[in-house]
């Protein structure tokens, strides 16, 4: 017998290392179910499973967080693990953040994204930009 959807998409979940993102988009395409369900999946985990996988590295496409009553506890908790957030709730520098996939070996080799540049030393930006959020 085939695992249950929710059961799979909690596992792919805990396998989503500290740092990195990905979107319900490609969660839902590993396990094989429409996107709609693995994000109705996703808003309808219990408080218990809440604690027990990073729920909160689930993104839409665009790198948006959520809009729902976790928006601010996936906010903070991104902010802390490194990823840049804008107060809009927008991953900054999603193409360094976003897992390419979710398979075992892409897993193995998405170690911790490097922190970002320090204030004053923007990377890849001409003189006179300033870092935005």
């Amino acid at each position: 017998m085939a695992p249950r959807p929710k059961a799979e998409l909690l596992t792919l979940l805990r396998k989503i290392p500290l740092g990195r993102v990905t979107t319900a988009e490609r969660l839902a395409s590993e396990i094989g179910i429409p996107a709609p369900l693995a994000v109705t999946m996703l808003t309808q985990l219990t408080e218990d499973e809440r604690e027990l996988v990073p729920w909160h590295r689930v993104v839409a496409k665009g790198g948006g967080i959520g809009r729902g009553p976790h928006r601010d506890q996936q906010f903070a908790r991104l902010v802390r693990e490194g990823v840049m957030v804008s107060p809009a709730g927008i991953v900054q520098d999603l193409g360094r953040h976003l897992l390419a996939s979710l398979d075992d070996a892409s897993l193995k080799s998405a170690a911790r994204v490097d922190p970002p540049p320090p204030e004053g030393k923007p990377a890849g930006r001409s003189r006179g930009m300033k870092l935005r959020p």
